[in-house]
């Protein structure tokens, strides 16, 4: 399909993200986080959310993969890693609360968003290219998530949730809960999930090995109201995985804990200049611990472990002239290191990722400013001062062969600028017009990682430390236009990228891991563009029948025209909902075009195209004060055997699927 039939054709598309509709629940106006800047709302729910309450036991994965602008790499059934258009990991910032936290595998099968559960979540905030800047320099943008938190109540309130799910094509076993309190001084919130399930079914009934796994989550949060303008608060997040399975990859994962401290403290103006002043301490333990023990066909068993610890701060200033300042600041250590246990050979240990640390100071400033005739202009801009080595010891020494010494202190003071015109022509037509500039820091792997496995391509990554930062040049447009029963939207951006880190083959050096094809180290090659488009459509068809539909694609190309590695094609996502009295009935369309143009280099390879159909159905019942909502659905309908491009290896995702859900609120 041309360029141009695609932009026709994805103005008639929108997201499929619906709430199932319980009585005591109100379904609140959606904004994206841009949106929400611009129009000055607060905000509330959004649409990811309302899918969310279709399916309450949708992993935090499923939800993203709804969001405007958001896909992802997927290696399994677990722990899918969120990319922001064709950005990923190191070019974006997913954070939780705002706090930065770092994964402690170098394979990347622990992102940020693998720690939360759909119940710990009050919203997720998403933000594209440099006006998602907020807590942190990148330039893809940002996914914030941000948990649950207790409710104030002059009179004595208690509240719960409890949900249990089975699913037919991992015999899935899931369970979440709920449990708040709310009071005039103090208020807690207590939530958590567990989820087990075996190796799952793709299309025709084709096992896939190594699929399975087990995790358990829980979240607390104690607040404690000093005055009518004062509050402090404490949060905790738990989150323990063990004997999770990644087809895609060579090894699977034996445990995954993940150990997440703040302590909250807020203030609220009253009439003054100063509108609010939040602070905020924390501190994140993970470790990650990769495993062969399973794999009968590895070459040599491996022991894999990876650390990562993060303490952080921020103050967050907000003023009533739509002035907001924010001042944090982070440290982190991460190392990963590696045992190999050689048959009747000495026991061999190394560190592919050498104890490093780096140390980040940032000040972000935004700012609104009102004019005449309905417009605004919205600035924000961002700096950051980071240092960044790797410590002594035995990980630094291995880097002695290529006569490189990583202990020497890289500095980088990272910008940030973005300026937008917002323009309402009338209460139901909006047009906002964005430049930006950004900057994003090599990674730790990009610059120390040491003979690092890159399952897509099969090559052994030595790291840089000599990289310069990422530039990026963008600009975006956004339209918006509302009628009595039909709303539609679209997004287009442009980003050029100066100094692209790109990988490229050693020649003269052999490669580590038994079966690689080489060894591969980054450089900075002299640019990268990418462009493409959201669109988004909503139709109230009948009072009780509507339509949802978001469409999302990506064109990225080196200077020289290769293309991008990991580039989604387009996307299209719709569903049609019927409600009648207590039951909604839910039919969603999931379609993916082929990705022809594809990064041999790096090992991506074709991608066919592929429909997907599901069907879901509700009933809620009400029982004097509570709801029992009893759900059930067939996913992938016609047992379709499809993967996205995506989905390092080519593993075919789950087959047809039946999911029965009971969900019970009080």
């Amino acid at each position: 399909m041309k360029w141009k039939y695609q932009i026709l054709f994805i103005l008639f598309c929108q997201q499929n993200l619906w709430a199932q509709v319980l009585p005591r629940d109100s379904i609140k106006k959606v904004q994206q986080l841009q949106e929400v800047v611009v129009s000055g709302q607060n905000e509330s729910e959004n649409q990811s959310f309302n899918f969310y309450r279709s399916n309450k036991l949708a992993n935090t994965d499923e939800i993203l993969s709804r969001m405007q602008g958001v896909n992802l790499i997927r290696r399994g059934a677990y722990g899918a890693e969120p990319t922001i258009r064709n950005y990923g990991a190191g070019q974006t910032n997913l954070t939780i609360d705002g706090m930065r936290i770092y994964g402690a595998c170098t394979d990347k099968m622990d992102p940020v968003s693998v720690y939360v559960e759909p119940i710990n979540l009050q919203s997720i905030q998403v933000s594209h290219g440099s006006a998602g800047a907020q807590y942190g320099s990148a330039i893809g943008g940002q996914i914030n998530l941000k948990l649950k938190e207790a409710d104030f109540s002059c009179h004595k309130k208690t509240s719960g949730q409890f949900a249990q799910s089975f699913s037919t094509v991992n015999m899935g076993i899931n369970t979440a809960f709920n449990l708040s309190q709310s009071m005039n001084r103090f208020a807690y919130k207590v939530n958590g999930a567990f989820r087990k399930a075996e190796d799952y079914k793709a299309g025709s009934n084709t096992l896939i090995n190594y699929s399975g796994f087990q995790k358990s989550n829980l979240s607390a949060m104690l607040a404690y109201r000093i005055d009518s303008s004062q509050t402090i608060k404490i949060d905790y997040l738990g989150d323990w995985g063990k004997n999770i399975g990644y087809p895609a990859l060579p090894m699977d994962v034996g445990k995954a804990v993940a150990q997440i401290y703040s302590i909250t403290h807020r203030y609220k103006g009253k009439g003054k200049l100063l509108q609010s002043n939040e602070s905020k301490l924390y501190y994140n333990a993970i470790f990650h611990s990769m495993d062969d023990t399973h794999r009968p066909d590895a070459p040599m068993h491996m022991d894999m472990p990876g650390w990562s610890n993060t303490a952080g701060f921020y103050n967050e200033l907000n003023f009533k002239n739509n002035l907001a300042i924010r001042v944090d600041g982070h440290y982190v250590y991460t190392k990963a290191e590696m045992t190999m246990y050689p048959v009747g050979e000495p026991v061999m240990y190394m560190q592919t990722l050498p104890e490093n640390n780096l140390l980040d100071l940032g000040i972000y400033i935004g700012k609104t400013f009102s004019l005449k005739h309905r417009q605004q202009l919205i600035f924000s801009t961002r700096l950051d001062v980071f240092d960044q080595s790797a410590m002594q010891g035995p990980g630094a020494t291995e880097w002695t062969v290529f006569n490189k010494d990583v202990t020497v202190k890289k500095t980088d003071v990272l910008k940030n600028v973005n300026l937008a015109y917002a323009k309402y022509f009338d209460s139901r037509t909006f047009m906002r017009l964005s430049t930006g500039y950004s900057e994003r820091l090599a990674t730790s792997n990009e610059r120390y990682g040491y003979y690092l496995f890159n399952r897509q391509d099969q090559f052994d990554y030595l790291g840089n430390m000599d990289l310069a930062p990422e530039k990026a040049l963008q600009a975006e447009l956004m339209f918006q236009q509302e009628f009595k029963k039909f709303t539609y939207s679209f997004n287009l951006f442009y980003h050029h990228t100066n100094d692209y880190i790109y990988a490229y083959q050693l020649d003269g050096y052999s490669q580590m891991t038994i079966g690689a094809l080489g060894l591969k180290t980054y450089r900075n090659i002299y640019y990268a563009v990418s462009r493409g488009f959201e669109a988004n459509v909503k139709w109230n068809i009948l009072d009780q029948l509507s339509y949802l539909a978001m469409g999302k694609y990506v064109f990225a190309e080196t200077y020289s025209g290769v293309p991008l590695p990991l580039v989604p094609p387009f996307k299209l996502q719709e569903a049609l909902r019927y409600t009648y009295k207590l039951f909604q009935f839910q039919l969603e369309h999931d379609y993916a075009s082929a990705q022809n143009r594809v990064n041999v280099d790096y090992g991506d390879k074709v991608t066919p195209s592929f429909n997907l159909f599901n069907l879901r159905a509700s009933r809620n019942f009400r029982i004097k004060s509570t709801v029992l909502q009893f759900g059930i659905a067939c996913e992938n309908i016609l047992d379709k055997t499809y993967w996205e491009h995506l989905d390092i290896g080519q593993v075919p995702r789950p087959g047809r699927n039946f999911l029965f859900n009971l969900n019970f609120l009080f």
